[in-house]
């Protein structure tokens, strides 16, 4: 047997034998090795228990609002996520925000319970400007600071300027919404006031305006000269004065939540929708003069009419309802059914909202299912654009914009919730991947791309979605409330825990601005945009085409529209969060190419019903791939939810400027938000000014462009390059 490796040595190599030995019991020698390896036992042990009790290294990974983010809400609040816990200093965590003079935001601080993210909250909305978000942890992480702005500007309902006056009434709580029809219309450039500041000086800068409600006898009259001296006006709801000046007068009671029906002389001939379209607003029941054109009836009232007055050219058009509230309605829903579980399937989801046949208490549909291939809401809003167009031919042409990228008609968001699929996403994203045709451009929407929303727990790793978002894919954190109807609070705390546990496991991913909360839960109305917004959302497609039994394979429009537009608040306003309605979900068209083609094929028929689809899947069946076929099928493009907010941000933010007319033709200005990444189209009436379109020139150079007609109106199509712009007609 060896030695033990302790075993006490023999004489030293060379040593002599003979010399004296140590007196029995006294090793000093071995003593002392001993004493050694026993302190560094000590010392081992103690520096073991010294590096498992110290704190690991802190850092922030993940923070929001973002450094230098410039489009933060004023109701943000600040969200901080630590790479470890800091349990045993968390009395000591600082979290503060700065403004500009570098005064702290009064805020309260909360700490999450595991101690790894703090929140917060300031105590009123912050003003515009700039504010400096600072966190440290004395002795564990030193101070970590970035910047960020709430911007300083007007309301959505506040136009950038342009020919159009938009005059809207402060006390009826849906006319705000007229300058989101204007938006989504094409028509960006147009300056707002409020009823009771119309002046003539206003009208005078303006080549049309359109009026809601009574101004008062004064300012009616002043529009009264305005237009028999050539301008152009759109009345909504007309009373007294104006109400005469559109020949119109008191006559049979009214109708309530009745259908328009469009005659065809609004269209140059075509009718603009085979259909009634369905109103939630009243209809005055007022009667028409003999010299007015009634182009659109309710029952045996008129609903929309046209009077020529004076002799220089100057038109009224009139709404006998009112467009707004019809509008808003019909996209979010029967306001009297908010909080109602009406088809017998908890949670209370969107579609609660036009759900009639609740087993005790059946109601008709809010939405005719009958007509639902038929936009509801968006042809009333077309009815409003063909007017304009007529209204100003000829006198006043307007440009206004195409309504998608390039000449696209219909366009698939494709969005998925992904329940912690161990590689749903992510292997779906890579048969994208690999479709994409050699050079195509993301940006110029040439390649397919989507979004998905994930629980943290899935099997999507940090790296990967990295990658995946650098090649243009959309991710963000699918938040829950576990399929509860939420008070306010419960679903701030759900979008709080959500995104924070998302940013936790994903802190390289730019902040999310899209959501479909699971379950789809939706108790009432406007909580959710608001409260989404507070968090960064601002593209919500929580209003969801569902249940399958209701629905009964009827591809169309729940809301009456395919386009994503600013959620009314209901009660005067607009919020900044589009609404996007999922109109094709996995559960309901299983088999969902033919359902696909529909929606396609009418949007690129003669009913021009144009529109982006939204989309559900989950990866729990084929869905998503049949999305990518009958889209590269079709040729229609594939995008994410980010990129369809870039896409409408930028078109609503570009603009036509210094406008001017002369008996030949018309001067503009074109200025493209960056965003529209230069597939912004500009769209100018072929029959004006008495003649056709002969030329569009910019800087002097021809400007090509293609005829389409739109719900009867001949539009000159061209690339709204930046620059000025010469356009011409001649008879």
């Amino acid at each position: 047997m060896a030695a033990p490796r302790w075993a006490p040595p023999g004489p030293r190599p060379g040593g002599s034998g003979d010399a004296p030995r140590a007196a029995p019991g006294r090793r000093p020698g071995w003593a002392v090795r001993i004493a050694v390896l026993g302190l560094l036992a000590v010392a081992v042990v103690a520096g073991e228990a010294w590096w498992s009790a110290r704190e690991p290294t802190v850092e922030v990974v993940a923070h929001f609002p973002a450094a230098g983010a410039g489009d933060v809400p004023s109701t943000a609040r600040v969200d901080v996520v630590l790479s470890h816990p800091v349990a045993d200093q968390v009395d000591q965590l600082r979290l503060v925000l700065r403004d500009r003079g570098g005064r702290d935001v009064p805020a309260a601080v909360h700490v999450d319970p595991a101690r790894r993210a703090a929140e917060l909250e300031p105590v009123e909305a912050l003003a515009p400007g700039e504010y400096t978000a600072v966190v440290a942890v004395p002795g564990v992480l030193d101070p970590v600071e970035w910047t960020f702005t709430v911007p300083a500007r007007d309301v959505p309902t506040r136009g950038p300027g342009g020919p159009i006056l938009l005059v809207l009434d402060p006390d009826d709580r849906y006319d705000d919404f007229l300058a989101e029809i204007l938006r989504a219309e094409g028509y960006p450039s147009f300056t707002t006031v409020e009823l009771p500041d119309l002046e003539a000086s206003a009208l005078a800068e303006h080549q049309v305006a359109l009026v809601s409600g009574d101004p008062g006898p004064r300012a009616s009259a002043a529009l009264g000269r305005w237009v028999a001296g050539g301008g152009d006006a759109v009345l909504f709801t007309p009373g007294g004065d104006l109400a005469r000046l559109a020949g119109l007068g008191p006559g049979t009671s009214a109708v309530r939540h009745g259908a328009l029906e469009v005659d065809s002389g609004l269209g140059a001939g075509d009718q603009p929708v085979g259909v009634p379209l369905r109103l939630h607003a009243r209809a005055s029941g007022e009667v028409a003069s003999d010299d007015v054109e009634v182009v659109g009836r309710v029952g045996s009232v008129p609903g929309v009419t046209v009077r020529e007055v004076g002799p220089a050219g100057g038109t009224v058009a009139a709404f006998t309802f009112d467009l707004a509230r019809s509008v808003v309605l019909t996209r979010q829903g029967n306001p009297a059914w908010v909080g109602e579980e009406r088809d017998g399937i908890a949670p209370i989801r969107s579609n609660d909202l036009f759900y009639g046949a609740r087993q005790d208490d059946p109601r008709p549909d809010w939405v005719d299912l009958d007509s639902v291939e038929v936009p509801h809401a968006y042809e009333l809003m077309r009815v409003l654009s063909t007017l304009l167009a007529r209204v100003t031919a000829s006198t006043r042409p307007l440009p206004r914009w195409w309504y998608f990228p390039d000449d696209a008609e219909a366009v698939l968001v494709v969005a998925a919730d992904d329940h912690a699929t161990e590689s749903g996403t992510a292997d779906f994203f890579e048969r994208m991947l690999a479709g994409d045709s050699a050079g195509c451009d993301v940006a110029r929407w040439e390649c397919a791309r989507a979004t998905s929303w994930l629980y943290p727990e899935s099997g999507m790793t940090a790296e990967r979605a990295d990658r995946l978002s650098r090649q243009g894919f959309d991710l963000g954190a699918h938040v829950t409330t576990h399929c509860q109807n939420w008070s306010r609070k419960s679903l701030d705390l759900a979008f709080t825990d959500g995104l924070r546990r998302f940013r936790e496991r994903f802190p390289g991913l730019p902040a999310q601005r899209g959501s479909r909360l699971h379950c789809i839960v939706w108790s009432d109305p406007v909580t959710q945009p608001r409260i989404g917004r507070a968090h960064g959302v601002r593209f919500d497609m929580n209003y969801y085409y569902w249940p399958r039994e209701w629905v009964r394979g009827r591809e169309g429009f729940m809301t009456g529209s395919g386009m994503p537009m600013r959620f009314s608040d209901l009660d005067g306003g607009l919020i900044d969060v589009y609404q996007q309605e999922t109109h094709l979900v996995d559960e309901v068209f299983a088999d969902g190419a033919e359902a696909v083609r529909g929606l396609v094929s009418r949007a690129r028929g003669p009913e021009g019903y144009y529109g982006a689809f939204g989309t559900h899947l989950d990866f729990t069946d084929d869905f998503g791939d049949q999305l990518l076929a009958v889209g590269r099928e079709l040729d229609v493009p594939l995008v994410s939810a980010d990129q369809m907010l870039d896409w409408v941000d930028g078109r609503n933010a570009s603009t036509v400027e210094d406008v001017a007319w002369d008996e030949a033709g018309m001067r503009f200005s074109v200025r493209a938000d960056e965003r529209t990444a230069g597939m912004l189209r500009g769209m100018l009436p072929v029959r004006a000014l008495g003649g056709e379109l002969t030329s569009i020139r910019r800087a002097g150079r021809p400007a090509q462009h293609e005829v389409r007609v739109v719900k009867g109106v001949a539009y000159a199509v061209f690339d709204a390059t930046p620059g000025r712009y010469r356009a011409s007609w001649s008879s």
